[in-house]
């Protein structure tokens, strides 16, 4: 392989790490195709490029007969991570222990070889919409996080819940799993977080073509039920943005959602790569947001200029 970076994904079979990669790359209409997934046979590599790095993602079969093979033979498969991801199964109860234990095998071997500084993320996966409200279900996941936190303090550790059926969940996982390797991501957050403030706007999203969420920022005082319709909405740009990426559209026409709220999608073009900025905005301050837009996508490509070094 040629360089770039690596993110192993790992965890014990039918956890559901292929079907996380599967989520992300098909966004929408991947319920069949991942209900009729097989198990990984060893490891499964895929890639993709995320703001000029090229990233390879290590999909390590859970299944008992390869977690020995692993473990006998760590320098081959956990060496030189860039990011590790470990993916929980929650509603795998009778299974906590093994994954743990499993996690814990693999994390040793990291303390061992000095790989203490390797970015560790945590999904509590399967963590579906029906069962949010499931006070065993928080309970184990509090109870889960917990145990891993003190047993392995020495690591940097982030916690997330990931559904299938919730692909921002997906989408906001591998992100920040990608975000972390650039600087200029954080110069990013910062310019969006002020036009945020700037437009006084409910929502301002930037993306890849691949859908992946480069920065995302919302306003603070967001009510949980239009926070809600404004994921959705996002959900929906998602969709739209597969359609301009086929289409080579340039911009889809403001449409209204709720609330007297607006929502706008637009592509940004920097060295013949699309990126798509997702504004969720009031009726009232849109034109606003029309007159400085330009500025924004300016500075956008001039923090691109920053990263892209050639």
């Amino acid at each position: 392989m040629e360089e770039g970076i690596k993110i192993v994904i790992s965890g014990l079979d039918n956890a559901g790490k292929t079907s996380i990669l599967t989520a992300l790359k098909k966004k929408f209409d991947f319920e069949k195709e991942i209900m009729a997934l097989k198990a990984t046979i060893k490891i499964e590599y895929s890639s993709t490029m995320f703001l000029g790095n090229r990233v390879y993602f290590w999909d390590m079969g859970g299944q008992s007969v390869y977690r020995e093979v692993y473990i006998k033979n760590p320098d081959l498969y956990f060496g030189k991570t860039d990011l590790f991801m470990y993916i929980i199964d929650i509603q795998d109860t009778k299974r906590f222990e093994e994954s743990l234990n499993y996690l814990d095998s693999i994390l040793t071997y990291f303390h061992k070889s000095g790989m203490e500084n390797v970015p560790l993320i945590v999904s509590f996966h399967k963590y579906d919409p029906q069962i949010r409200g499931n006070d065993y279900i928080n309970d184990d996941i509090n109870e889960l996080r917990e145990k891993i936190t003190v047993k392995h303090s020495n690591f940097r550790i982030l916690f997330q819940q990931t559904s299938i059926y919730d692909i921002i969940s997906i989408v906001q996982l591998i992100s920040y799993a990608l975000s972390i390797f650039e600087s200029g991501f954080f110069e990013l957050s910062t310019l969006l977080e002020n036009y945020l403030i700037e437009f006084d706007c409910t929502s301002l999203v930037l993306f890849d073509q691949n859908g992946i969420i480069i920065s995302e920022y919302y306003k603070e005082s967001i009510e949980p039920e239009l926070y809600i319709s404004i994921i959705e909405n996002i959900k929906e740009h998602l969709f739209l943005l597969k359609r301009m990426v086929d289409e080579n559209d340039t911009n889809h026409s403001f449409f209204d959602i709720e609330d007297k709220l607006l929502s706008y999608l637009h592509k940004v073009d920097f060295k013949n790569y699309p990126y798509y900025i997702s504004v969720v905005i009031e009726e009232s301050k849109k034109e606003v947001l029309l007159e400085r837009f330009p500025d924004l996508i300016d500075e956008i490509c001039s923090v691109f200029r920053t990263i892209f070094v050639e």
